[in-house]
């Protein structure tokens, strides 16, 4: 026997296998994430604005606490498949609290949001006004609140005398199958989906005229090919 020959095709098949199985789990990981983005493109189409309720006496305006967007927007996620947790992390700067907000699907993939958020101790004068676990937990509260604003992409409404504004003339806007291609094509291209829903002046994919939609393609797809050449 050539013990040379024979750990060399042992290691070739060994390479082999490690290959077939990075294969498969590349293939499995992209279909969870498409799951994901499907589903998530579903549970965006279904949320409406939510409705500021409570009223800021120091602003004399109206805002929407945590309880209102959850009230909204928890039964659609489970109802599509999704689960979120919320949960403070180290953070290095100082006087502030990190808060991470993770977006699951049961399909497997997962997306995770994190921010930086100062300590609510002052009140508008800069008066210490809480203990430093009412800051704590005054700050979680608002870091959640954000977070799942930011990455649901909510839009906000107030809420006149308990009526919805009236509705605007219907204009046609893409289906939920465009959404998702135009999210794939913005995570291709690492576009910023801010800017990007800022630049066609709408708050969510899911506003996108369908007249709108052939140019917001190829302006991502020639981002895409400027960005890797192709």
């Amino acid at each position: 026997m050539d013990v040379e020959r024979m750990s060399a095709l042992l290691k070739m098949r060994a390479e082999e296998e490690e290959r077939i199985r990075r294969i498969e789990r590349e293939d499995r990981e992209d279909a969870a994430r498409r799951e994901w983005l499907a589903a998530f493109s579903a549970v965006q189409a279904k949320i409406g604005p939510i409705f500021r309720t409570n009223d800021n006496d120091h602003t004399k305006s109206k805002y929407a606490d945590l309880a209102d967007i959850e009230r909204i927007v928890t039964p659609i996620l489970t109802e599509h498949g999704f689960s979120t947790t919320s949960c403070p992390v180290p953070c290095e700067l100082p006087g502030h609290i990190r808060m991470r907000l993770t977006i699951g699907h049961y399909g497997g993939h997962e997306k995770v949001y994190e921010d930086d958020f100062p300590l609510d101790s002052t009140g508008s004068g800069g008066k210490v006004n809480k203990t430093a676990i009412q800051a704590k937990g005054s700050t979680q509260t608002y870091a959640r609140r954000y977070l799942k604003a930011s990455a649901l992409d909510l839009a906000f409404m107030d809420d006149r005398d308990g009526n919805r504004p009236k509705p605007e003339p219907e204009v046609e806007t893409i289906s939920e199958e465009q959404v998702m291609q135009l999210r794939e094509l913005i995570e291709a291209s690492e576009a910023d989906e801010k800017r990007f829903l800022a630049f066609g002046k709408i708050e969510r994919l899911s506003d996108m005229p369908a007249t709108q939609f052939e140019s917001a393609v190829n302006m991502l797809k020639r981002r895409l090919q400027e960005r890797t050449g192709r």
